[in-house]
């Protein structure tokens, strides 16, 4: 397993510390989402080298995007309703790690920050959505 691998590693059981989460799934896939509803998926969307920053002889500041995908159930509006206060606790649990400094566990690396970029929802078909959650780490 490379090093990118562990750190998704390490996010994604970070991410299990939301007890939420653990109420749907006992863990989150990587990449790939299921078919079947109530079901996690996490995706790397990118990395970035940060401007020229040098953090001792560890290296430079970069910066890994994630998706954190929940296809669940939206039949009707009070789902929808459900669906997005799922999202904003999630980005809220997001927000209060990152204050604690409660981050991923890494062994190379050091987190410096996590944020919550976005939380929305989609329709994939009538009765089903994804929950989308678009955070960065900052290492």
């Amino acid at each position: 397993m490379d090093k990118e691998d562990k750190i998704t590693e390490a996010i994604n059981n970070w991410l299990l510390q939301y007890e939420p989460i653990k109420e749907i799934a006992e863990m989150i896939h990587t990449e790939e989402l299921p078919e079947e509803s109530e079901t996690l998926a996490l995706q790397r969307s990118g990395v970035e080298s940060l401007p020229l920053k040098y953090i001792t002889e560890k290296g430079w500041y970069r910066q890994y995007q994630y998706i954190l995908l929940l296809k669940s159930y939206s039949e009707d509006d009070i789902q929808r309703l459900n669906n997005l206060d799922w999202l904003d606790n999630l980005s809220d649990w997001i927000d209060k790690q990152n204050h604690a400094r409660n981050y991923p566990i890494l062994k190379n690396k050091q987190v410096k920050q996590i944020s919550c970029a976005n939380a929305i929802t989609y329709e994939t078909d009538e009765k089903r959505s994804y929950k989308c959650v678009l955070f960065t780490a900052l290492f």
